[in-house]
Parts: structure tokens; C-alpha cells; sequence
């Protein structure tokens, strides 16, 4: 079996990064969302993270659920104190689908596709995901949570019937037990570099890699919005992370949220 996490050790690989100074260690919790989101609205530093072994209602993008069992994956929250404006809010997502992408690359080996704006794949599977909450106003962003799920030493044999052919995990995928305490060590370090990048440097060069690992750009997408189903070709994202789509006729819609999947031909 594989190894608990060792946040001690997770600490000493963040020395000089300010992400990850105080980590919260749970052996379970509910959400790590909820806790960090908790922590935060009650004054918790920028950087503070909330890791579990296990969640009991672990928390997906569009309402759904993330499957938590325990000691097999990363379930992790990043508390977050960004200057920027609201409308900026999103970007954040995009950076921190950069830092994981980069993340499950070193480990990996190859690089994986973002399925926009937030999910990781891998052969068209779902290897980890991405949800942020913030605390905001109309004139000030408070902070913002980012939570991340990595499918990590997860078998094919635990996958429940009902995502068994849509998710895979690092274990599936290179037949290896993976160091979680490393793996969550050059997580956090990537989204602190990411991170200073997009305060440093700005949104358009994260937005360029960003795009890197998006498969679906020039191609024919679908995107369903609830009862809405929109059809056109990906053109990328804008500074807001929204999705740019490239209708019939040439006009242009930009997707703020739905799923995205590639059309049939």
C-alpha cells in the first residue's frame, strides 16, 4: 500500500516559496474546500494549504461530486490573497491548470491535455481536476480557495462503474506507485512559481500556456450550457478565461461556463 502523506516533508521541499509555510493535515475530512474556505474567512495567511488522506463529500466542478477514497490520492486546498480585481477572479483557475499540468508532466513523462477550463487529462481520461471559490465584492477580491484532486495510486479495480471509462490516475497510467509527498511538494512549488508569474508578468503569458496543453483549440467543439448546446470551433481563451468559440458565419461567443466536448466531424 502506498505511503501516508509526510507534511513535515512537504515543508522542508517549500523552504523558499511562500505557499505551504502552514499546512492543516487531516487523515479526513468533508471538503478540504470547505475547511480552507473556513480558515479563510477568518483571517487565515496566503499560502496556508489543507490536505486529507480521505473526503467524504469532496467537491467536483458544476456541483458534482469528486470520488475521495483514502491514501490513494491528492486532495488539496490553497488559500489565496491575490491582487487583482474581480473580474479577474478566474484567471487563477487557469494558472493553477498550468501548475498541475506541469506537475503531471514531470511525473508522467508526456504532456497531458487541459480540458477547459480546469480538468486534466490523460488518453481522454480524467486524471485530476480543479475548483475555485473566492470571497468577493463588487470592488474587491478577498481571497480565493483552489482545490485540486489528483487521481494518483488509485486501481482500475476502485474506479466506480458509473467513471470507470472516463478517469484514470497516475497508477493506471504508468504502472507505479507514486510518492505523494513529493508529487504534492512540486504541486505546490509550481503553482507558487505560476502564481508570481501571473502577478509579475501579467495574464497573456499564462494564457499562452495555458493553451499549450489545450488539444481542443482550432478544433469542432460542443459545448452544453444546461438546456443550451452550442457548436463552433475553439479558438482559445480571452483574459478572462472565458472560452472564445468560433460559431458558423464566423461570429464569435464567449463561454463563461459549460462542457466542453469535442463534436463529431
Amino acid at each position: 500500500m502506498p505511503e501516508s502523506l509526510r507534511p513535515e516533508e512537504i515543508r522542508t521541499q517549500l523552504a523558499s516559496g511562500r505557499l505551504g509555510k502552514t499546512i492543516h493535515y487531516f487523515i479526513e475530512l468533508d471538503s478540504t474546500n470547505r475547511l480552507a474556505y473556513k480558515l479563510a474567512a477568518e483571517g487565515a495567511a496566503e499560502g496556508e494549504v489543507v490536505v486529507a488522506e480521505a473526503q467524504t463529500r469532496g467537491k467536483g466542478r458544476l456541483g458534482r461530486s469528486w470520488f475521495s477514497p483514502p491514501g490513494l490520492n491528492l486532495y488539496l486546498s490553497v488559500i489565496l490573497r491575490p491582487n487583482l480585481s474581480p473580474a479577474d477572479a478566474p484567471q487563477l483557475t487557469l494558472v493553477s491548470a498550468v501548475a498541475l499540468a506541469d506537475t503531471v508532466q514531470r511525473f508522467l513523462g508526456a504532456p497531458p491535455a487541459i480540458k477547459w477550463p480546469n480538468d486534466i487529462l490523460v488518453g481522454g481520461k480524467k486524471l485530476a481536476g480543479i475548483l475555485t471559490e473566492s470571497s468577493v465584492d463588487a470592488q474587491r477580491l478577498h481571497f480565493v480557495v483552489v482545490g485540486i484532486g489528483v487521481n494518483v495510486n488509485l486501481p482500475a479495480s476502485m474506479l466506480p462503474e458509473e467513471i470507470r471509462g472516463a478517469a484514470t490516475s497516475l497508477l493506471i497510467l504508468t504502472n507505479k506507485i507514486v510518492d505523494r509527498t513529493a508529487f504534492t511538494g512540486e504541486l505546490i512549488r509550481n503553482l507558487d512559481r505560476c502564481y508570481g508569474e501571473l502577478e509579475q508578468r501579467g495574464f497573456p503569458p499564462m494564457a499562452a500556456r495555458w493553451e499549450s496543453f489545450f488539444e481542443l483549440k482550432g478544433r469542432k467543439v460542443k459545448v452544453e450550457m444546461g438546456d443550451r448546446v452550442v457548436l463552433g470551433i475553439a479558438r482559445g481563451i480571452d483574459r478572462d478565461g472565458a472560452l472564445v468559440l468560433e460559431k458558423q458565419g464566423g461570429a464569435t461567443e464567449r463561454i463563461i461556463a459549460g462542457d466542453v466536448t469535442r463534436a463529431e466531424a
